[in-house]
């Protein structure tokens, strides 16, 4: 016998072995995956589970415009710069220095004589000559966006900003902004809802739910887009201050200060909302 043959050999040597130990019965094949729908399945029930929860506002935003004008650039953009430090000291003076959250973003422009053109034989408009020779200088801007994260104080603060005499001061907001498990029980409020939908429907069909066949957070349908749970914003009260520019500030403008133009800022509750496709097996 060759080296072949006897290779061949033990090779039907081992897999008689084998099917001995076995039994002498093949492997069980897989069950086939059933690829119908789910509707094609047997009898089944979709139904959309949704809860709705308030929370108080856990934060509160706002912005605040300085603005200053000079010959240079330079000079322009220093004071208004200053300006919007000494604003975010006083903030941080009166909330605390782990309470906001704080992004400025300056901005520079140059301004010029105005001419007047004549536009017809009874009108005339002013314009700016934009000409090298016609520059008187330049504007400055730092608008300073302020995220407040303990809402109860939202109205000093910016109490504190409005203190050092912005041009312009943007809407006081009041949103939620919710944590895992916040999220989490909503949406288990949403389960239960879809229980109590699917019973009412199988009790006025007289069928019985046997069992969750598919469970999607969403609005439908089932294995659709998943739409989480979300918060709503309210937004207040808005104030546009426009005023000459203010004196050079102090960089700590004092609580007593802040109080004097914190104005009424009521809190409104924010709504959180979850929904779930939910589809049971009937029988």
């Amino acid at each position: 016998m060759s080296a072949i043959s006897r290779t061949g050999s033990l090779v039907l040597l081992c897999s008689a072995t084998a099917l001995t130990l076995a039994g002498c019965s093949a492997p069980e094949r897989p069950t086939a995956v059933d690829t119908r729908p789910l509707w094609e399945q047997g009898p089944s029930l979709e139904v959309i589970g949704r809860a709705f929860r308030e929370e108080a506002p856990n934060r509160a935003r706002f912005s605040v415009t300085y603005q200053t004008k000079a010959e240079t650039s330079e000079a322009a953009s220093a004071a208004a710069v200053e300006r919007a430090n000494a604003a975010t000291a006083a903030m941080r003076e009166v909330a605390g220095e782990d309470a906001l959250r704080v992004q400025s973003d300056l901005s520079v422009q140059p301004y010029y004589r105005q001419v007047s053109v004549r536009i017809n034989e009874f009108e005339e408009r002013l314009q700016e000559n934009v000409h090298p020779d016609a520059l008187l200088g330049y504007v400055a801007r730092v608008t300073v966006a302020v995220e407040v994260l303990k809402p109860a104080q939202a109205s000093l603060v910016r109490g504190a900003a409005l203190a050092l005499g912005p041009q312009q001061s943007g809407a006081l907001g009041f949103y939620l902004e919710p944590d895992a498990s916040l999220q989490r029980d909503v949406f288990a409020d949403a389960m239960a809802d879809a229980a109590a939908r699917a019973k009412a429907a199988a009790a006025a069909t007289g069928a019985k739910l046997a069992g969750v066949l598919v469970a999607q957070e969403g609005s439908g349908p089932c294995r659709g887009q998943s739409q989480g749970a979300m918060g709503r914003s309210a937004m207040m009260d808005h104030v546009a201050l426009r005023s000459a520019p203010a004196p050079a500030p102090t960089m700590n403008a004092g609580r007593e200060r802040a109080e004097k133009f914190a104005l009424a800022a009521d809190q409104s509750p924010q709504q959180l909302s979850s929904s779930v496709c939910v589809i049971y097996a009937l029988k």
